[in-house]
Order: C-alpha cells, then sequence, then structure tokens
C-alpha cells in the first residue's frame, strides 16, 4: 500500500470519527487544532488504522500521530515489514 493509500483511508477514519471533513486539512495541521481531537481520539484513529490496515501499532510518542503526517509515517513504518514479507 502506498502513501497516497495510507492518507486516503487516514483521511476518510478521521471524518468518520470526528463527523467533520477531513479532506482539507492540511497533512502537518495539528489534529487538536483543525479537527478538536484530543489524545484520547488520537488513540482511538489508531486503533482504527489498526483495524483497517490489519496491523498492531507499537506504542507510540502521542506527539508523533499530532499530525495526519505522522499517522502516516507510524502507519508506514508499520505497514513496511508486512509488506517486505508479502514481497
Amino acid at each position: 500500500m502506498n502513501r497516497s493509500e495510507i492518507e486516503r483511508e487516514v483521511r476518510a477514519t478521521l471524518a468518520r470519527l470526528t463527523e467533520q471533513d477531513a479532506s482539507g486539512i492540511a497533512a502537518d495541521a495539528d489534529l487538536g487544532d483543525a479537527l478538536g481531537l484530543d489524545s484520547l481520539g488520537r488513540l482511538e484513529l489508531l486503533a482504527e488504522v489498526e483495524d483497517r490496515f490489519d496491523v498492531l501499532i507499537e506504542d507510540v510518542d502521542m506527539d508523533k500521530v499530532a499530525t495526519i503526517e505522522g499517522i502516516i509515517d507510524v502507519a508506514e513504518r508499520t505497514l513496511a515489514p508486512a509488506d517486505a514479507g508479502a514481497a
């Protein structure tokens, strides 16, 4: 799965969780400021990402998942070993 596909899924999950349009949010915008997502909301988002991509995201510093870009980075790193094993 490539970065743009991950981003699309993350944005769709954000929209579902927050009931707000996440398509216009800058990838580096703070999710708290842009969508009102607090640390509990970010944890819920990570759980949704885990379910969607069928991966386990190890404990991460919550500052790393404060933006769409940060969540994509964490998801990419987590998916990379699975993608390598499938090759």
